[in-house]
């Protein structure tokens, strides 16, 4: 068995990028685990969340309020557009897609709530109170990085 000497133990600087994303899997799966009851993904989520919120919209304007490039957003669009939970229209501009929920996209957003909101309240009990407020802060925070 190879051991290491104390004097040969380099220090190394953590890698931010890669500290945050590891947290980020395993958030992904505390959420993916509660909505996996109504087949969806986190990301889906935050999807017919968004648009929940801002319909009529763009998946231009879709990528401005998820922080998304354009492949990642197409990607997760996808399956929901092609089970119905999106409807498309041309807009104005006809390069312009509108992307509004269905009705069976709201209603699959509505039986998912709760499941979402059992992913937060899990979180918000293991973290507390003041780590999540700080999670949040330093989330606005390397958001404006961009």
């Amino acid at each position: 068995m190879y051991k290491r000497e104390l004097s040969k133990v380099i220090k190394v600087e953590v890698c931010l990028n890669l500290a945050l994303r590891k947290a980020n899997r395993v958030m992904s799966q505390i959420y993916d685990d509660h909505l996996s009851s109504v087949g969806l993904k986190c990301g889906q989520f935050s999807i017919l969340r968004a648009m929940h919120y801002t319909q009529p919209t763009t998946n231009r304007e879709l990528q401005d309020v998820l922080v998304l490039d354009q492949t990642t957003l197409t990607r997760n669009l996808k399956p929901i557009i092609r089970d119905g939970y999106i409807s498309i229209q041309s807009g104005d501009d006809k390069r312009v897609k509108v992307l509004s929920l269905s009705k069976e996209g709201e209603d699959l957003y509505q039986r998912a709530l709760p499941f979402w909101l059992d992913a937060q309240e899990q979180v918000r009990q293991v973290l507390g109170v003041e780590i999540v407020d700080q999670m949040v802060d330093l989330t606005k925070t390397i958001v404006q990085l961009k």
